[in-house]
């Protein structure tokens, strides 16, 4: 006979609640956007430079920058140091100057603007610079008839302003610095849209930065070490991405404004963050954040970051000026800036192959003026005295002091007398101030201490003459 069929089980007593089917949530909820999405809430929010998803550049990008950007622009010139045997190395400065804006920025110009999509192109380009990335945006945008909006602080120079304009840009002046100015730039493309271009920290811009680290390897492949000025890291991650590529064995080191060291301060943080940034001889790389593609491109592939105060970035200006016959800003001239510290840092480029980049040599004449003074103060070229003179003996003292200048062998070239009045009691006192050269610090060592002999507690020298130099600051790359 058959069997007979089993009972059907109870169905499971249900202790819980299993909420709503999500058919049902879905018609009466709201789904909220998350950071991942393309159109979140910030403004200023840059799809291209996603701080929660950073981009690393790779060398296959650098070499696609790098094969369009040679159809338009000739390598720079790699040029051998005329004062190697004082640096105990095979010195050679990489010179970007020779761009028609006069920096390395005209490369990532070039391949952003290249590899903008139909509609980029129709909005037009803004971005926000304090002053070289602003020029080569610029100029390169006139000659691909492209619309571009550039935002300057307020303080930048005329002559940059000027350039821009001359270049077809539209120019708009805003804020005291590059945070404000920035800000500013997403504000008129929420109003009018636009598409914003980070100068340093967009892919294609690091990639078109990374042609110079390509042209490095091609114009000296047994390079050793390679030097680079740091602003927002862009340059710094293209080269270290393309030369280690090729040779991990080449030593990266990033070179940073002491005044703006916001990459330094990332490598010790791991991870970038905003700084407060001071005024100083390297402007062009004062930024408040480095950026977040950039860091992580490079924070694996730099081997040491080096932090350069502006006295040793004058004395680099000054260098280049009267002994390579070549003109530099301050940001331009900061790699060679941490090599006139040898030997108490950087022992270990002794006797290599090295490379500074010479980013960039757009340098204003009244501050080139000031900053050449300073270099010469605080290498004992140029000194300033001042002599107190009691009593009615003003001529015989003077010339007793110029006699004494001149026995030493020191050019007078300023020299002013001023006369204090006290009360009527008292004998009026005679100051006299003189500037005169001295062929270096030793030398002028010895005209203070002789002077000092010959008119003692009368004579003030200016302190920044003799003044300890602060020795730069490194981090080294953590194994």
């Amino acid at each position: 006979m058959p069997k007979a069929p089993l009972p059907a089980p109870a169905p499971p007593e249900c202790k819980e609640s299993l909420g709503q089917s999500p058919a049902v949530l879905a018609k009466r909820d709201i789904i909220h956007t998350e950071s991942w999405c393309p159109n979140p809430n910030q403004f200023d929010y840059d799809k291209f430079c996603d701080p929660k998803y950073p981009k690393t550049v790779h060398f296959s990008q650098i070499l696609k920058a790098h094969d369009i950007i040679k159809e338009y622009i000739p390598p720079t010139l790699l040029t051998k140091s005329k004062c190697c045997k004082r640096f105990s190395m095979e010195l050679y400065f990489k010179v970007e100057t020779f761009h028609r804006t006069g920096s390395f920025h005209e490369r990532a110009a070039i391949y952003s603007l290249v590899t903008l999509t139909p509609e980029q192109r129709h909005q037009g380009v803004v971005t926000a610079s304090v002053g070289n990335w602003a020029m080569a945006l610029a100029y390169q945008a006139y000659l691909f008839n492209i619309r571009v909006t550039v935002v300057l602080p307020v303080v930048t120079a005329f002559r940059v302003v000027d350039k821009c304009k001359s270049y077809g840009a539209h120019v708009l002046l805003y804020g005291n610095n590059f945070a404000e100015a920035k800000q500013r730039a997403f504000t008129l493309i929420a109003q009018s849209r636009g598409f914003y271009l980070n100068g340093f920290d967009h892919p294609h811009v690091i990639a078109g930065d990374g042609s110079v680290g390509i042209e490095i390897m091609q114009q000296l492949p047994d390079v050793e070490a390679i030097l680079v000025p740091v602003g927002g890291g862009g340059l710094l991650a293209g080269v270290a991405a393309a030369v280690k590529h090729q040779n991990r064995k080449v030593l990266i080191y990033g070179i940073e404004t002491v005044k703006s060291c916001g990459f330094f301060k990332a490598m010790d943080n791991e991870n970038p963050y905003q700084i407060e940034s001071q005024v100083g001889l390297a402007n062009s790389l004062i930024v408040p954040k480095p950026g977040e593609n950039a860091f992580h491109t490079a924070r694996s592939l730099i081997d040491k970051m080096v932090l350069v105060d502006d006295d040793w970035i004058a004395r680099a200006v000054l260098h280049l000026l009267e002994q390579e016959n070549l003109v530099s800003e301050g940001a331009g001239a900061i790699a060679l800036g941490s090599l006139l510290c040898l030997p108490d840092i950087l022992p270990e480029l002794h006797g290599k192959k090295v490379v500074c980049i010479v980013s960039g040599g757009n340098l204003e004449i009244f501050p080139m003026i000031k900053v050449i003074t300073r270099a010469k103060i605080i290498e004992g070229c140029n000194v300033s005295l001042t002599v107190r003179i009691s009593g009615g003996r003003t001529d015989y003292e003077r010339r007793r002091i110029f006699k004494a200048l001149k026995s030493l062998n020191c050019n007078i070239t300023v020299c002013d007398l001023e006369r204090e009045w006290l009360t009527e009691d008292k004998l009026i006192d005679s100051y006299v101030s003189i500037q005169f050269q001295t062929r270096n610090f030793k030398h002028a060592l010895t005209v203070k201490n002789v002077m000092d002999k010959l008119f003692p507690n009368v004579c003030e020298f200016c302190e920044d003459t003799f003044k300890d130099i602060a020795t730069c600051a490194c981090f080294p790359r953590k194994m």
